[in-house]
């Protein structure tokens, strides 16, 4: 008798390993979600923290540059272009932190290589020739990329402006037909840290930058 009580409890039914494999399945399956669903958060942060880094360090640098604009010429301004709107806004300024140059260097600021809704701002810089002023620029421009995945369905790029009898009056085209006369400039760069996800939210980066030579 015990011989054989202990010959029926020594094994599973093959009805109890199946539902033990399922649920072991299961178990696995779920884990594995988890783990997943973990590492594309994990991955997401990494892209928006990278995107933001990028994107700071850019602004940042264009606004160094953009306080010591100066007028090319006495009837010139410290910015000497600006289009605000998509799909092609630019911004033009020179600034003279060269040291070992004679002269002081064009600044360009603009969108290439776009798909979609989705451009890189450039940054191009041009050395002044060597034997003025009058400055001129004819030389090899030294242009890369800044900021990647820029959104193009936002506010405008760049736009100046100045308050006036106490109002805001902006400017979104300067340059060739009117002048560019304001004090302050203000940038505002939305990027999509990671354009294969559509439901990340964008980053904004807002700038104001006061123009030290500005009139």
């Amino acid at each position: 008798m015990l011989k054989r009580l202990l010959h029926d409890e020594s094994g599973l039914t093959l009805t109890e390993l199946m539902v033990a494999g399922a649920m072991a399945a299961i178990i696995s399956a779920a884990f594995l979600l988890v783990f997943s669903s973990f590492n594309r958060s994990v991955s997401l942060e990494e892209a928006r923290a990278s995107a933001l880094r990028e994107v700071q360090a850019a602004t940042a640098e264009l606004t160094v540059e953009l306080r010591q604009a100066i007028p090319l010429t006495d009837s010139s301004f410290a910015v000497a272009s600006l289009e605000a709107g998509w799909p092609a806004p630019e911004l033009v300024f020179h600034s003279d932190r060269f040291r070992e140059a004679d002269g002081p260097e064009r600044y360009r600021y603009y969108v290439s290589g776009c798909s979609g809704n989705l451009c890189d701002l450039m940054r191009e810089v041009t050395v002044a020739d060597a034997g003025g002023p009058p400055w001129t620029f004819t030389g090899t421009a030294t242009a890369e990329r800044v900021v990647a995945n820029v959104l193009t369905d936002g506010d405008p790029l760049f736009q100046g402006a100045e308050w006036t009898t106490g109002s805001e009056v902006v400017t979104t085209s300067c340059g060739a037909a009117a002048a560019c006369r304001f004090s302050l400039v203000q940038i505002v760069v939305r990027i999509d840290p990671d354009p294969n996800t559509s439901a990340e939210e964008p980053l904004n980066v807002r700038r104001e930058v006061r123009l030290r030579n500005a009139p």
